[in-house]
């Protein structure tokens, strides 16, 4: 839990954080008194460990009659994303409480933090407890008490603090609600995890909402008479039941004066997740190592149901509505071998008509994505379409497994939701949709053919093919290869699953 007081500095409890910037640490005046009131023990260990102040450095000292220990943390320079810096901070220093088996810790708002309240208290709640996130399910007790959790943030100033701040934590909340669902989703072994999963996850989203948001699924059925032969050609493969989910969200009206919508109110933007419960690679079967990892292939429709987890909610602290509707697709299933399985070589139709010669069987996030864009294209017809995938190994080699790629077909669009990305601390960078391109995807039997006939700018060739099935819409397309499954963790992103793409979208969808 996060409490707020009014107390001077400093007060007596159980670890204190205490963050400095590189750019004050001299005349950090806060510092200076704990210092004192510490016997010099500050002073002592800040020389001893030549600590500068460099971005993340940080120091334990013991707190003597006023805190239990001391973590004193490094931002960096006070100017360089402050808000972000100061989550992704907290986060650490959490997880440095939590090795010290803290049963709390305690945080004081100095004027340096800035004066965008409520956005700090969003932050300051992601940070808390985003740091304290576990998927320690299937460990025993025994290990699961090694895994201690700082139950409790006391967060004081000397002044009273402003009902943003306070509105900025329950925002907060909800935003950490919708990022662990996703982690949850993705983390789970696949097991455990199936289209059916989601369905469900989809169905519970609607019930919590109270109206606000709709659950639609088409089953194998439904999908064959509509047409989404690429959807079902990766199905075919798994005795799990694809799953084709549709949510949808009505924004009630505005009920909070903290978010201004100044878009127009008809405009409709549909966001769309690689929803692979578990990707084998198919016929085309991808090597042992690594892949008990491909159950993250549904890190993206993950994603979107951490989005519309928040927007179930959301309208009880911002304001949403500068959309007159929000969509989310996910098109869900397995990619498993079997005698029913795709074969390489084989042609499917996807539902606007296009037909695209298999190559691979393991390149098959993208004919699940594009049907689900010629869906929202036929039956949504939005403004504009954000679609997040697992899509290729190549974007990961690129960019690593921190940067997200991103492609675009609309400048304005693409540099909106790009400058709300790095707002956020999500990490992108641009790709070209290069059109030359396009020729490497020629089949010689079909209109497309699934993978390039050639082995490099395969995060290229991946997008432009799913942007084959874009008609009308403002379109962004994001490979989340790389952050969506980190193998350390750092800031509010844990090993494992991070839930990437939530803040970013939520955020946008809020501007």
């Amino acid at each position: 839990m996060i409490y707020l007081e009014k107390k001077t500095f400093p007060h007596k409890g159980n670890t204190l954080i205490y963050f400095t910037y590189e750019d004050a640490l001299k005349g950090d005046i806060f510092l200076k008194r704990l210092n004192i009131l510490t016997g010099e023990r500050i002073a002592k260990k800040i020389k001893r460990h030549e600590f500068t102040g460099k971005k993340d450095e940080s120091i334990i000292v013991e707190g003597g009659d006023v805190y239990e220990n001391i973590i004193i943390y490094s931002l960096g320079k006070s100017k360089e994303r402050p808000l972000v810096s100061i989550r992704d901070g907290l986060a650490n220093a959490v997880r440095l409480a939590s090795s010290l088996k803290s049963s709390s810790i305690h945080l004081y708002y100095i004027p340096i933090m800035g004066d965008d309240f409520f956005d700090l208290g969003k932050n300051c709640a992601i940070g808390f407890y985003m740091g304290n996130y576990r998927f320690d399910k299937y460990k025993s007790k025994e290990q699961k008490k090694k895994n201690h959790i700082v139950q409790d943030m006391y967060v004081y100033s000397e002044k009273d603090f402003s009902p943003e701040f306070e509105q900025g934590i329950r925002y907060g909340e909800y935003i950490v609600k919708g990022v662990t669902t996703a982690c949850d989703l993705v983390n789970e072994p696949a097991s455990f995890v199936h289209p059916e999963t989601l369905m469900k996850e989809a169905f519970n989203i609607e019930k919590e909402s109270q109206g606000t948001i709709t659950a639609q699924v088409l089953d194998r059925q439904e999908c064959e008479r509509l047409g989404m032969g690429a959807f079902l050609g990766v199905a075919k493969g798994s005795e799990r039941e694809p799953k084709f989910i549709i949510l949808k969200y009505n924004p009630k009206s505005a009920t909070s004066a903290f978010v201004k919508a100044t878009a127009d109110k008809a405009k409709k933007i549909c966001l769309i997740g690689k929803s692979i419960t578990f990707d084998s690679g198919g016929i085309s079967l991808k090597p042992s190592l690594g892949m008990e990892e491909m159950k993250s292939d549904m890190a993206g429709g993950a994603t979107v149901l951490g989005v519309f987890k928040i927007l179930a909610h959301l309208d009880k602290i911002v304001n949403i509505s500068s959309y007159g509707e929000i969509y989310g697709i996910l098109p869900a299933c397995e990619n498993m071998p079997s005698g029913k399985a795709l074969k390489p070589g084989d042609v499917v139709r996807g539902l606007n008509g296009k037909t695209a010669e298999v190559i691979n069987t393991d390149a098959e996030g993208r004919l699940t994505l594009a049907d689900a864009v010629a869906y929202a294209e036929k039956y949504i017809q939005p403004d504009e379409i954000i679609d997040l995938a697992t899509l290729t190994g190549a974007c990961k080699v690129a960019l690593g497994e921190n940067i997200a790629g991103l492609f675009g077909n609309n400048d304005t669009f693409t540099k909106r939701f790009i400058k709300i990305t790095q707002e956020e601390g999500e990490e992108v960078w641009q790709l070209p949709l290069y059109k030359p391109y396009l020729k490497l995807l020629k089949s010689d039997i079909a209109d497309l053919k699934n993978v390039s006939s050639r082995g490099w700018g395969g995060a290229i060739t991946g997008a432009l093919f799913i942007g084959e099935f874009v008609v009308k819409a403002k379109w962004i397309h994001i490979d989340i290869a790389g952050p969506s499954y980190v193998t350390s963790s750092s800031g509010i992103a844990n090993s494992g699953a991070t839930g990437w793409g939530v803040l970013s979208i939520i955020s946008y969808l809020a501007t």
